[in-house]
């Protein structure tokens, strides 16, 4: 090798990598960004996926571990690994893993209120809640459960807040008559008495299966098999409650009032306390209404309403976002939403449920959350219409025979 080939070696070993990506991927780092592609590709909101993967290489071989809710994207690694010389010793578990749950790939929950979790630990992060009678799809089972909701977000549940079914069982549930809570709360009794122990508490949402009436009392049975009674004027048999389900903005706007005061909570979406997004969730899911969870996932659903300019194209019902715009090349953050009332009021979960106003002569003005006001969305005329602003009768979960997601 001469003296000019030995000074230009590191130079072409950097062109090689740079322009070669066959070669580049030989190496484990080049295992790590073929890994973030294939995420970025399958799997880029791991709020409702996941692409979890493990990679330890030894010579030629590499051991792949962790999971994956996206069948693709496991067979995609496999293949790009292979493809680069790799030998692929598959240790990746594909999601819901059928084997290790024994077939029961679906569950219901089973308290009013059920905290899910980032880790299954109760002191990790909560993220969000789901409702009593609400079903979900079981991931995984690690002492805890890791479950989808029908929203499609993924988190961790205690064993004690899911009754993990088969899909025929779930079935069964989905297909048997059930009652709507449409109290804000209420007690579930042994007897159809009020002076009777309590079997649970339940709040608006929760679905429990209806067995009969006696006296002033619905006779109900919850989804682990307890009975008890609830009385008549807390809940609505739920072909009754869909028969008189209205969906248009004053009613929508109705019953946002009614939570005025409720505590702001982080990840809560219930009438025991609700976030900024949880809000918004409850209060279209009590008009049967299910929207993504977190406030950076319903920005993007339905159709977007500039505010640069004024409120005159703001109509009533839309979302208000807010948070930092886009800059530097960075796509806009959002941290907080807000339903809009029309008058330059809105209403929100910040502290608790309260009003605000963009009008600076109006008692209720807010300049903070004008001044970090990026857009509007519409979603009312979206509903039914797009794959992730759905309702019970349409969502797969809620169906007689339930499927995953279509997203």
């Amino acid at each position: 090798m001469t003296r000019n080939t030995l000074i230009l070696w590191p130079w072409l070993c950097l062109l090689a990598l740079c322009f070669c990506p066959a070669l580049f991927a030989r190496t484990e780092s080049g295992i790590g960004q073929l890994v973030d592609s294939i995420r970025l590709r399958y799997a880029p909101d791991g709020r409702t996926e996941l692409f979890q993967v493990r990679v330890a290489v030894e010579g030629d071989t590499v051991r792949l571990g962790g999971v994956t809710t996206s069948a693709q994207a496991h067979d995609e690694l496999l293949r790009l690994l292979r493809l680069r010389g790799w030998h692929p010793v598959d240790g990746l578990r594909l999601l819901p893993d059928t084997a290790a749950l024994e077939g029961r790939t679906w569950g219901v929950v089973r308290l009013s209120v059920c905290n899910l979790h980032s880790r299954p630990d109760h002191s990790s992060e909560m993220l969000t809640q789901a409702l009593l009678g609400m079903p979900v799809r079981v991931l995984q089972r690690d002492d805890w459960y890791r479950v989808q909701t029908p929203d499609g977000y993924i988190a961790w549940v205690h064993r004690a807040g899911v009754q993990p079914m088969t899909a025929q069982e779930l079935s069964a549930w989905n297909r048997a008559d059930k009652l709507v809570v449409t109290a804000l709360f209420g007690l579930v009794y042994s007897l159809p008495d009020a002076g009777a122990q309590p079997v649970s508490d339940v709040v608006s949402g929760n679905r429990l299966e209806l067995l009969g009436t006696a006296g002033g009392f619905y006779h109900v049975r919850y989804p682990d098999g307890r009975t008890g009674y609830l009385p008549l004027s807390a809940a609505r048999p739920e072909a009754q409650w869909r028969q008189a389900l209205v969906q248009d903005v004053p009613s929508i706007l109705r019953t946002a009032h009614t939570l005025m005061g409720i505590p702001y909570l982080w990840a809560g979406t219930s009438a025991k306390g609700m976030d900024c997004s949880g809000f918004v969730r409850t209060v279209l899911l009590m008009h049967d209404i299910i929207i993504p969870r977190d406030a950076s996932q319903q920005a993007y659903v339905g159709q977007r309403v500039d505010v640069a300019s004024g409120f005159a194209g703001v109509q009533p019902g839309d979302l208000l976002f807010f948070g930092t715009p886009a800059r530097d090349g960075r796509r806009e953050r959002i941290v907080h939403v807000a339903i809009y009332l029309g008058g330059l009021r809105f209403i929100h979960a910040q502290g608790d449920v309260r009003l605000g106003s963009f009008d600076p002569a109006d008692p209720l003005y807010d300049d903070f959350n004008l001044r970090r006001l990026l857009f509007a969305v519409r979603v009312l005329p979206f509903v039914g219409r797009l794959p992730q602003l759905n309702t019970t009768a349409t969502n797969s979960f809620y169906a007689p025979v339930p499927a995953p997601l279509p997203w």
